[in-house]
């Protein structure tokens, strides 16, 4: 009995402490398709300051509300916590058009638009509230992390940078003409990523081949390059506080000698897999891979940008 209600505490105690965090859905009509994206807007906010805006993708099979929910609201509590707006969107068919050539992928298939469908949102969100247009941020994993590069390339004038979890550049995006302004990077990648392999080489999904990427420490070389990043910062290696997820990590930053706010970071999680650190285990671990649980991936990325914001942003 006694166990029963701790386990309907905990139950409720969990649904409590996310319902303060839940989002709101916007609807988009563009280029003929409806559009939708999760919002968490400052709960009371004031004209007089502007707001940072973070976008936030999913993976490919992925919904917006389901990382909300994996990551366990984490980029909700920062964004209440430190007055930023946080916006989930969601790909057409659970998939982004990254810009890679197989078309297992509906937003591939389709060719759709997604560029100017987040050109589009920054519009909206301009419109309705006092967006900080210096400070527009974005960070997915996957297939969302792929995109999130393409905007870095395509949107260089509108983002200031972005985080990549679980994604390597991929062949066609280095092919591409690079960004007319430098956008700082932050890598977080598995040594043992399953699907995104992190020596370079075909993503491979169910058998099936998604494309063909960078390795990782070419797709590292490439973003320093594109931002001058050649002066090495920082090596911290994260304390080992989980000794049951079978894996470490290790944090590098360079940035620009002449403008020490533009930066290349890079986690390398030593036999890390397909995941997020610090979120849910949603999938299996014979199919995506350990889940780092010594640091959280959310933090470090809002850390990471409000470390390049301009102005700075409070700590």
């Amino acid at each position: 009995m006694k166990k029963n209600c701790l386990i309907l505490f905990l139950l409720l105690s969990s649904i409590c402490g996310y319902s303060q965090y839940r989002t709101k859905t916007e609807y988009l009509n563009f280029e003929g398709y409806e559009r939708s994206y999760e919002i968490y807007p400052p709960k009371t906010y004031s004209e007089k300051i502007e707001y940072p805006v973070i976008f936030v993708l999913h993976g490919g099979g992925g919904t917006a509300k389901g990382l909300i929910r994996s990551t366990r609201a984490r980029f909700n509590f920062l964004a209440k916590r430190d007055n930023f707006i946080a916006v989930y969107p969601n790909g057409i068919g659970k998939s982004w058009n990254d810009g890679a050539p197989d078309t297992i992928g509906i937003a591939r298939k389709l060719k759709i638009n997604d560029v100017g469908f987040f050109e589009e949102i920054i519009e909206t969100l301009e419109a309705e509230y006092p967006v900080d247009k210096r400070n527009i941020f974005a960070c997915g994993i996957s297939n969302g992390g792929f995109m999130v590069q393409r905007l870095a390339f395509e949107l260089s004038d509108k983002i200031k940078g972005i985080g990549v979890v679980a994604a390597n550049l991929s062949e066609v995006q280095w092919k591409s003409s690079f960004p007319e302004k430098p956008v700082s990077v932050i890598f977080i990648n598995g040594t043992k990523d399953p699907l995104v392999p992190f020596n370079g080489g075909h993503v491979t999904v169910f058998r099936k081949k998604r494309g063909k990427v960078l390795s990782v420490g070419k797709s590292i070389e490439t973003w320093k390059g594109i931002d001058n990043c050649t002066e090495k910062s920082d090596v911290y290696s994260f304390p080992d506080t989980n000794k049951k997820d079978d894996c470490t990590a290790t944090k590098t930053i360079w940035q620009n000698p002449e403008k020490p706010k533009i930066k290349v970071l890079a986690i390398k999680v030593e036999n890390g897999g397909h995941t997020w650190p610090g979120a849910k285990q949603n999938l299996p671990k014979w199919l995506v891979g350990n889940l780092n649980r010594d640091f959280n991936g959310c933090n470090e990325i809002w850390g990471f940008f409000k470390s390049i914001s301009d102005p700075a942003l409070l700590p």
